[in-house]
């Protein structure tokens, strides 16, 4: 385990933000992670892995202060800039 992973911390209790972040379904996760894929990050074609992609990058919005709507908003902006700034389609060459 790095050093870096063993300095994080994780909360004694489940915020509402946490789980607001933990419970989103992966129907609420596939188009953000497509975004993200087609702006270059490797995100593997599974639903369960896409969800879990999205839910991290909420996640760590969430812990490091934001409330989950912010939290949520970011990944939104962020996965939008992302899309915009991929010229292909996920899994294609440029």
């Amino acid at each position: 385990m790095s050093e870096e992973l063993k300095a994080l911390t994780f909360p004694e209790v489940m915020t509402e933000d946490i789980e607001q972040a933990l419970g989103l379904m992966c129907f609420q996760c596939g188009q953000y992670a497509h975004a993200f894929k087609k702006g270059g990050e490797n995100i593997p074609p599974k639903a369960e892995k896409e969800q879990a992609a999205i839910i991290f990058k909420v996640l760590k919005n969430v812990l490091s202060g934001m409330p989950f709507d912010a939290a949520f908003t970011k990944m939104h902006n962020d996965a939008v800039r992302a899309q915009e700034s991929g010229n292909t389609r996920a899994g294609e060459k440029a």
